[in-house]
């Protein structure tokens, strides 16, 4: 009993020879922030602004993904990835490694899933063709470049022995392949934010209003930081006298690649999260319920444009439950040749549907989950 103890106190202790704890320590960190934000995605799609798209299921997958690669470097972990390789049984060490190729065979799915999810929520906020196309080419492309790297990975060593990165002449291409991988990743990343500005560029909203449309989809940007400390890292782990040591001289490479997994599988959601909703939405795609008011900004620019606000009670005042009601049936009715029923009746005058109807020529009428383009009308 007690022998199993100090093997448990062994596997997160902390000394110069065993690193296993930063590991662990990392991997769970970002494991249960990648289940909280998604968890946050899920109950915005399934409670609050429905409906569950495609964009949400692949983030879906990601994370799963994700989850299976955390669990895959942890098992590796467990195997005596972190730990000096004197330190391990010979079966130990080459378990580990087999287990750090497995995951490093996960993490470029995890990533590519990231893009193709973030892809496909930009094509539910257009519905112009050409953005529409770019959307879907650039899905298209993230997941080619996610098949493309997956086997790059794969023969990231030579066979029989992929996994065997001690061997000096055996892994000669590691870093080239790796570097291969994370740069085709950064030039999707640009690509996601440079879409958004093409999509917005012509829009007559607040110049204020596209910078955080434009910073919402960008924070992906940021995990280019940590993809080239991973690069650096695992340059270090090719060299001779690293080799000597692979079990242990990994250890930063795979903190590192835990780090970047689950902030690019974040940065997917980042963009749903209400707040920058609330902020933008085309109405094109049901991802929020927005009301639109008539923007009296003294910029030029600006001026007889739309303020962006939530809809719900307090954007509307003093009116009634009844009158926000009457509002969502007045638009259905406008798409659906004027035809009403329920509370907005007939009976209220024709001054006031009149009224209404005018009141809808300054407004983008919402979709309610449909697929049918909605026009956005602006006023000079």
């Amino acid at each position: 009993m007690s022998s199993t103890d100090d093997a448990e106190n062994s596997y997160i202790a902390v000394t110069p020879d065993n690193h296993v704890a930063f590991i662990v320590i990392t991997a769970l960190t970002g494991l249960l922030w990648s289940i909280f934000i998604i968890g946050i995605r899920l109950y915005l799609r399934l409670r609050l602004t429905p409906p569950f798209g495609y964009d949400d299921a692949v983030a879906l997958v990601g994370t799963m993904v994700g989850i299976a690669q955390t669990s895959v470097t942890l098992h590796a972990a467990r195997n005596g990835i972190g730990k000096r390789e004197e330190l391990l049984a010979p079966d130990r060490s080459v378990a580990g490694l087999q287990g750090i190729y497995i995951a490093w065979l996960l993490y470029p799915m995890a990533v590519c899933s990231s893009k193709v999810s973030i892809a496909l929520l930009i094509s539910r906020l257009t519905a112009t063709e050409l953005h529409l196309r770019a959307s879907y080419v650039l899905a298209g492309l993230s997941l080619l470049w996610g098949v493309i790297s997956v086997l790059l990975a794969a023969f990231q060593c030579k066979l029989p022995q992929p996994w065997d990165i001690g061997a000096v002449e055996h892994c000669e291409n590691m870093f080239s392949k790796w570097v291969v991988i994370e740069t085709g990743n950064m030039l999707i990343e640009i690509l996601i934010p440079g879409l958004i500005i093409l999509m917005i560029w012509n829009l007559r909203v607040p110049f204020r209003t596209k910078v955080t449309v434009v910073l919402a989809f960008s924070l992906q940007l940021l995990v280019a930081v940590p993809t080239i400390f991973r690069l650096i890292l695992i340059q270090r782990t090719m060299e001779k006298e690293s080799k000597n040591d692979s079990t242990f001289e990994i250890t930063d490479a795979v903190i590192v690649t835990e780090v970047v997994m689950h902030f690019s599988l974040m940065a997917a959601t980042f963009p749903c999260l209400r707040k920058f909703l609330q902020a933008f939405d085309m109405h094109m795609g049901a991802t929020t319920h927005m009301n639109t008011e008539l923007h009296t900004a003294n910029n030029s620019n600006t001026s007889g444009s739309y303020a962006l606000k939530a809809l719900g009670p307090s954007s509307r005042g003093a009116k009634s439950s009844v009158d926000h009601e009457c509002n969502l049936q007045t638009a259905a009715a406008v798409s659906d040749d004027l035809r009403n029923s329920g509370p907005c009746s007939y009976s209220r005058g024709m001054s006031q549907t009149l009224r209404r109807f005018a009141d809808m020529e300054r407004r983008s009428i919402e979709s309610d989950g449909s697929r049918r383009a909605m026009i956005w009308r602006t006023q000079k």
